[in-house]
C-alpha cells in the first residue's frame, strides 16, 4: 500500500512538474525541451539526466556564457530561479524533465540542500516578477540578452 502511494505521489509531482515546465521554462527551452535559438535542449542532455546537483544548482542560480550540448556550443543566458520557485517547484520541473529523459527524481530537499550549499555564490539574475507579458519590480532588460538574440527576457519579451 505504501509503494502505490508513492507511485501516486510521484505521478502527480510529475503532472505539476510538466505544468510549471510549460509556465516558466517551454518559453526558452521549448514544449518538448528541444531548445529554442540560442537555448540549448534539454531533451536527451547529460546537463539533465547526469549529477543531480549540478542541474539544481544550474536551476537555482542561472548560467551565462558558453555551454556544451550533445557537440554542439550555446552561448546564452538562464536567469536564477532562486528567488522565484520553491524547492518542491524545482524539484518538480526538474524531476518531470528526468523522467522523459532519463535520471531519477529530484527531491524538495536535494532542492534545499543545493540551495543552502549555494546561498552565497553569484547568479546570473532573478526574473522575479516577470510574468507573461507584464514587468515586475525585480525584471531586467539585461539579464535575457543572449537569450534570444539580445531580446531580453525569454519569458516575456522585455
Amino acid at each position: 500500500m505504501i509503494l502505490l502511494c508513492t507511485l501516486a505521489d510521484l505521478s502527480a509531482h510529475s503532472e505539476n512538474g510538466k505544468a510549471l515546465y510549460r509556465e516558466h521554462c517551454s518559453s526558452c527551452h521549448g514544449l518538448n525541451g528541444e531548445g529554442l535559438g540560442s537555448n540549448p535542449p534539454l531533451k536527451n542532455s547529460s546537463w539533465v539526466t547526469g549529477d543531480p546537483q549540478r542541474l539544481i544548482r544550474l536551476v537555482l542560480n542561472g548560467y551565462s556564457g558558453r555551454i556544451e550540448v550533445d557537440g554542439e556550443i550555446y552561448r546564452g543566458n538562464m536567469p536564477a530561479w532562486r528567488t522565484v520557485l520553491n524547492d518542491k517547484e524545482i524539484a518538480s520541473i526538474l524531476s518531470y524533465l528526468r523522467s522523459n529523459w532519463g535520471g531519477g527524481p529530484i527531491t524538495p530537499q536535494e532542492v534545499a540542500t543545493v540551495r543552502g550549499k549555494t546561498k552565497n555564490e553569484p547568479t546570473t539574475g532573478a526574473i522575479s516578477g516577470c510574468r507573461g507579458n507584464r514587468m515586475g519590480a525585480m525584471h531586467s532588460r539585461s539579464m535575457g540578452r543572449g537569450m534570444r538574440g539580445g531580446m531580453g527576457c525569454g519569458g516575456c519579451g522585455q
